[in-house]
Formats: structure tokens, sequence, C-alpha cells
């Protein structure tokens, strides 16, 4: 390092050019009067005892009187150990600054911890206002009339919407006429759970049931955190409980995750039938959406559990499905007659479409299991 540099490394660790020139001077001379330092540096005599009592202030120098006054540098120990706690601050500052620039955001657009319930159903009105593709839901009968205007609103969009109603004492039940026109299909539940609504998979309104000792109420505009939420949905109060209402039960069935259409057209898969469907979605490598409509080829989940008719079928067809058919992989391949796409689920990565909706093309009715009483 030359003395230009040392000099900006100084002034860098606090010092003034002064200050520093005058330094790196004593350093040079190492011991001398004030006027000799003035002279062999760029400090003018005026400011040279102004100079030299800072730096005896802050540890660099020495001052005495000997005839004149004259100054020396200290020991350079304790200055050097400063500098080199400075440096690994530095260093540390520098690390930490590339890890919060890399760390993803987490701010109030995407997590919003509230205290109201209000404040909670309402960004669920907005989640379903915004829907495209599909809005899942576990409320009770007053939430689900409070937002039954906007869920039908959704339907005339041709989003699709599940619901399971938790039914409390003294309720009276829906009918029909409740659902008809504002949900897909609907289940019901006797027992308690906490108010979930999700939208595209994409957003997530929460709060605890009403026999939780927390209150607070949560608000997602996350993936990943929608993703575990509509699983809470899926395993706990969907699969569960039993339906209470489908429209159209005639009509091909929608599904908004390929867990769930696997599951219940498991028994047909494995026929000899072809199943025909259709898939709305979005090309993993290109991000563009797309639609288009074939047969299932091929069919894997559960634990590597193949949905076409492999020879393995007699031997399973007695087996119950349980939770684990829900994990795993997951991917169908639907030949369009031209081309065969692979298709996954939510975060699709490997598979050449990411499905958003599934739609059976046959009005055949789909052999899944029969949801727990």
């Amino acid at each position: 390092m030359d003395t230009e540099e040392l000099l900006e490394t100084l002034q860098a660790a606090d010092l003034s050019y002064y200050q520093a020139n005058a330094y790196v001077t004593l350093l040079e001379l190492g011991t001398a009067s004030a006027t000799e330092v003035a002279q062999a540096s760029d400090v003018p005599d005026a400011r040279i005892y102004d100079v030299l009592r800072d730096l005896d202030d802050l540890g660099y120098v020495e001052l005495y009187e000997q005839e004149t006054f004259q100054a020396r540098a200290t020991d350079p120990e304790t200055i050097v150990t400063g500098l080199t706690e400075r440096a690994s601050a530095f260093e540390s500052a520098a690390a930490e600054i590339e890890e919060r620039y890399e760390r993803p955001t987490l701010d109030t657009q995407t997590v919003s911890i509230v205290k109201r319930f209000d404040t909670v159903l309402e960004a669920a009105r907005t989640f379903v206002r915004d829907a495209d593709i599909q809005v899942h839901a576990t409320l009770t009968r007053d939430q689900f009339e409070a937002l039954r205007s906007d869920l039908a609103d959704a339907r005339d969009r041709g989003v699709t919407v599940n619901v399971t109603v938790l039914r409390r004492d003294g309720d009276d039940p829906l009918d029909e006429d409740d659902y008809r026109g504002a949900v897909s299909v609907a289940h019901s539940l006797s027992r308690p759970a906490p108010f979930v609504l999700t939208s595209d998979l994409r957003r997530t309104a929460f709060a605890p049931n009403p026999a939780a000792i927390e209150d607070y109420g949560l608000i997602l505009r996350n993936r990943s955190f929608t993703y575990v939420f509509f699983w809470h949905f899926l395993l706990f109060t969907w699969l569960s409980s039993p339906v209470v209402y489908e429209s159209d039960a005639g009509s091909p069935k929608q599904y908004a995750d390929i867990r769930q259409f696997l599951l219940e057209n498991r028994d047909r898969l494995r026929g000899d039938d072809p199943l025909a469907v259709e898939i709305e979605g979005r090309e993993t490598d290109s991000n563009r959406t797309v639609t288009f409509s074939g047969t299932v080829v091929d069919a894997e989940h559960a634990e590597g559990e193949t949905g076409v008719d492999d020879g393995r079928a007699d031997a399973d067809a007695d087996r119950e499905p349980s939770v684990m058919s829900l994990t795993g992989t997951a991917s169908i391949v639907v030949d369009d007659g031209d081309t065969r796409r692979s298709v996954g689920g939510w975060g699709a990565t490997y598979e050449d479409v990411e499905a958003h909706r599934i739609g059976v093309l046959d009005a055949a009715p789909a052999d899944g299991p029969e949801p727990a009483e």
C-alpha cells in the first residue's frame, strides 16, 4: 500500500485529511516538533497544533514539552487492533448486505397478521372477487351467507368453488337453493374447524376456530403458504366429510388439484375404458397458459402406484386409499392425438404442464372413496 492509499484508508477510519497527513508523517519521522510535522506534511502551520491535540485525544500520538512542543506516534498495537476490528465489521456488514439482498421479500403485501375477524372476512371477499380458477373454503353457515353473493359471482365467471360448511348446534341446515349458483360442491362437517379460504392457490384468509385460545387472523398472498392451508382444507375438512350438494351432478367433474383427481378416479384410470380430460394450466418451461384435451395414458401417485392397467390392478383393487395416496409423486400423461404431455399439480417443475384445472370430459361418475361420516 502506498502513502496515498494509506491516507485514504485512514480517512475512511474517521480521521480527517490533515489528521491522516500528520499521523503518517510522524510514523516516518518518529519524534518531531509541531513545526517539523507541519513542514513535512500538508498541514498548514496555523492548524498543526489543533491537529496534533486531536490525534492525542484519539490515541494516535503522544504530546510532550521538551524545549519545544514535541509529538511522537504511539505504540501502533492499539490502533492496529481497532482497525482490524473495524475491517472485520465491514466484512460482516458486506456479507449481511448480500444475504439480505438475496433473501425473499416478506412484507405486509405477503403476510398480514390482524386481530379482527371482520378484516379476515373482508380479505376473503376480495380474494373471491379476484379468483380466476378455484376457491376452497371451510366456513360456518353465517360466514357462507356473508360471502354467498361473491361466491355466486365467481361461479358465473367459471370459477370452481368447493366449500365445507361447519354445522353448529342449533343451525338450520342449508338446502339446495342456498347452495345453487354459489358453489360447485359442498360438504358438511359437524365439528369445529378454523375459517380457511384459498383463492387460486395464491391467496389465503385464515382465522382460528372460535374455541381456540388465540385471537388473530392471517391474510396471505403467497403460493407456498397458501398450499399448506389448501392441504389442511383437503385433508381435514373436505375428504373427511360427506357431500351435501353438487351442482350438475350428472355433468363432467372439475378438479382443481391433481391428487384429488387421481384419488377419486383411481378405479377408472385402471380400467379398460379411456378417460378423457381437459387440462387448463401453465407450461413449465415457457410459463405460457395452455388448454388442451386428450386421453390419460399414464398416471403415477401414492407409493409409485400406476394409474393405468399394468398387471397390478387386481392386486391393488381392494386397497383402501389413505392419506398417503395424496402424497409423493402425482402426475398424469395426456395424449391429444398428436402430442403426449406430462401434467403435474401445484408447483410442477419436471412435468410439461402445471395443471390449474382438470375437467373430466364424460359424464360417467368417478368411483372414488366414500367420505367418512
